[in-house]
């Protein structure tokens, strides 16, 4: 937990650093995948569940709604399968802002603290992800999944992504990540064989359910440690969560280089989100670089999972395996909505209502391991309190409960972010 307040003077290291302040509208779109992920979901699927049952069953919008609440079970896309790319995006996006002063002649490179920092948040996002397993503390080997949670991939990519920004001009960079999303594709499309495990041929670009290099990998490397349930595949798909890190780098580079300009010549006091925007128009070319990126890989990524099977070159759209067609298109439409956020709150200034995404947005990760630990960390205290109310309220009391569940969690983010603290890997 780290204290989001400098002390000092008005010439402290904050002041120096105008430009790695945080950046209101990446709170917001960080506090926004949050909300889809705490709230909108759960009360979505409880209300289909219970109430309004008839209504998802008989209105087509409704049901359509319900269905992108839920991951695809194999080949397709639904906002809920935006939720994790979205994730990987925003702390990618972060990097420049949290590694800046160690890039290049503004730090060493071998700078301990820059060395210890990587480090220490690689182990603490890997060890949370651990616990959020549930299998931890069981102390069994043999139900310790090694690597099967967003947050691994995170601290997977968020390093790797992190020694690319900081040691690697842009253009390298964009290199790297182009062959990386490329590498995965040619290791599915071209390395084909037939196992020992007896469940048949393994790549060759077919992209079937459980005959894919990606899934058969993890099957070899992680047996008896591996979640096989087909909902998500971790090791070969960590080259694309880079790529989908990266891609939040190269968004948070062109946010930041204008906080940088613009404050080139102010002295920054104590906000936690500066007056940085006092060149309208450099901040427009900003939004439509990012419109731009966004259509462009959404644009791509589409195109490249609509080539027909058994045409080279094939690449479904597929959230379980992180595939490439999938990879750019969430990418894409992670791009377009940190361009809609930074429109609206960083170019017209217009923060009326989002402050409440931008509390849940600096906590983010605390945000999602409350929502994660036990399907809702305090959902059965909140049963205990409210059980007198079933009977009255009936198939509604669900929807009490996902709501109450998800306001307790808020004033705890709102407690923090008043205070100016916030739980940093």
């Amino acid at each position: 937990m780290s204290d989001g307040k400098k002390s000092g003077s008005r010439h402290s290291g904050h002041s120096r650093h105008p430009q790695n302040s945080r950046l209101f509208s990446l709170d917001v779109l960080r506090g926004f995948d949050m909300l889809l992920l705490l709230l909108i979901g759960p009360l979505t699927i409880t209300l289909a569940r219970g109430p309004l049952t008839g209504q998802f069953e008989t209105k087509k919008p409704l049901t359509r709604l319900l269905e992108q609440m839920e991951h695809c079970t194999w080949d397709g896309f639904t906002l809920w399968d935006q939720i994790m790319p979205l994730f990987l995006f925003t702390a990618g996006a972060a990097i420049p802002y949290a590694m800046s002063r160690y890039k290049g002649a503004g730090g060493s490179r071998g700078h301990w603290r820059l060395w210890f920092r990587l480090i220490r948040r690689f182990c603490l996002l890997w060890i949370l992800g651990a616990v959020l397993q549930g299998n931890l503390l069981s102390f069994k080997i043999s139900e310790l999944h090694i690597y099967c949670n967003p947050l691994q991939a995170i601290a997977v990519a968020c390093l790797v992504s992190a020694l690319l920004y900081l040691f690697f001009s842009t253009r390298v960079q964009i290199a790297v990540t182009a062959l990386l999303l490329l590498g995965y594709w040619a290791l599915e499309r071209f390395i084909h064989f037939t196992p020992s495990d007896g469940l048949g041929e393994v790549g060759g670009g077919t992209y079937i359910y459980q005959h894919t290099l990606a899934e058969w990998v993890d099957r070899a490397v992680m047996t008896g440690h591996w979640i096989a349930d087909g909902t998500q595949v971790w090791i070969l798909p960590s080259l694309t969560f880079i790529v989908t890190a990266m891609t939040g780098v190269f968004a948070g580079t062109l946010t930041r280089n204008v906080r940088r300009h613009a404050a080139a010549d102010e002295e920054e006091g104590e906000a936690e989100y500066p007056a940085e925007t006092k060149v309208p128009a450099a901040h427009a070319g900003t939004f439509a670089k990012l419109l731009a990126v966004g259509a462009v890989l959404t644009a791509a990524g589409y195109a490249w999972s609509e080539i027909p099977d058994k045409t080279f070159g094939y690449c479904p759209l597929i959230k379980s395996v992180w595939t490439p067609s999938m990879t750019l298109l969430s990418s894409g439409i992670s791009f377009l909505l940190f361009a809609f956020f930074y429109l609206i709150t960083d170019l017209l200034k217009f923060r009326f209502g989002f402050g409440f995404l931008a509390v849940i947005g600096t906590n983010a990760l605390l945000a999602y391991i409350f929502g994660t630990l036990n399907d809702g960390f305090f959902r059965e205290n909140i049963q205990q309190l409210f059980f007198g109310l079933e009977p009255r309220l009936g198939s509604w009391y669900p929807v009490l409960l996902v709501a109450v569940n998800f306001f307790v969690i808020y004033f705890i983010l709102w407690a923090l972010h008043r205070n100016g603290k916030s739980l940093r890997a």
